[in-house]
């Protein structure tokens, strides 16, 4: 029998494990804008912006109509994926309907979760339909507060059944807007020839690209 590992031993030996959330721009069509362009974007106003919805309950705003009520499930998102495998989330995926581009953010798992940030809950439709009755009840008889809390929760449900399995991405979500300092940033992201570009204008965050392998990552001194 091997000797015992602390917590923190066991996890720096877990491959599959992560302590940072990493959030990944892609291009926007509606707004004619590239991610190199929504990246700065992001870094110029410091803030990640929710933009939309994308939980079980999404169908069911969008028909509702109701702009309040879908503005309290807007989410910004990140992946629990390693740094090191970051590249293959970049692939052109059959049946998701977007491509994140080699442009982002990478933030301290702590740090996300300080800031309300939660692991997405995965469940199947049959477990995830007696919720729509609390998608509405909120606005009948609770209070306000308490149906923001509830949206809350429920923005956080995301459907994982045969077909429709994409717990894979190991997405965590934050309910609103992130705002950060600069200085708040692990570290970003981009392809090597912008590098030079991002660090000049948004020093002190230093960039790597995702297509590095460890070693030249460990190279740039990430973190210190």
């Amino acid at each position: 029998m091997g000797e015992e590992l602390s917590k923190e031993e066991f996890l720096e030996k877990k491959k599959d494990f992560s302590p940072f959330l990493v959030h990944l721009a892609k291009d926007d069509d509606d707004n004619m804008m590239y991610a190199k362009d929504a990246l700065d974007m992001i870094l110029n106003q410091k803030t990640l912006k929710a933009y939309n919805h994308y939980c079980y309950f999404s169908p069911a705003l969008t028909n509702s109509q109701n702009v309040s009520l879908q503005d309290k499930f807007k989410v910004a998102c990140f992946t629990e994926t390693p740094i090191g495998q970051i590249d293959v989330l970049l692939n052109t995926v059959s049946g998701r309907n977007f491509k994140p581009e080699p442009y982002g953010l990478v933030f301290e798992k702590e740090y996300i979760r300080e800031k309300g940030g939660n692991p997405v809950f995965y469940v199947t439709k049959e477990i995830a339909r007696p919720l729509l009755d609390l998608l509405y009840e909120p606005h009948v008889e609770r209070k306000e507060q308490t149906s923001e809390k509830i949206c809350k929760l429920l923005a956080l449900v995301t459907v994982c059944e045969k077909g429709n399995d994409w717990h894979w991405e190991r997405e965590w979500r934050i309910v609103s807007n992130l705002e950060f300092n600069l200085e708040d940033i692990y570290c970003g992201l981009c392809p090597e020839k912008d590098i030079e570009y991002f660090e000049y204008k948004y020093a002190p965050v230093k960039f790597i690209s995702p297509n590095w392998r460890n070693n030249k990552i460990l190279a740039k001194g990430i973190g210190k």
